[in-house]
């Protein structure tokens, strides 16, 4: 995670609301194919597929807990 990702990520964590937009869909699947090393891929129907939203953000959110943030 870089960190503009690291930047955005913790701004996302930080948010008031529970709602997720359509560019926070599309970050949170892009961040999870870069850190995990996946290839990308963006389920069609966000609503459809929120459990794997959920445990995408679950993952990512382990993944920014367990690092420093980067200086570059």
């Amino acid at each position: 995670m870089n960190l503009e990702q690291y930047t955005n990520w913790n701004n996302f964590r930080e948010k008031e609301t529970n709602k997720v937009t359509a560019k926070e869909f599309e970050m949170i699947a892009r961040y999870y194919s870069d850190v995990f090393r996946k290839k990308y891929q963006k389920p069609s129907c966000t609503s459809c597929n929120f459990k794997t939203y959920q445990r995408w953000i679950n993952e990512l959110n382990q993944h920014f807990e367990s690092i420093e943030k980067p200086t570059e």
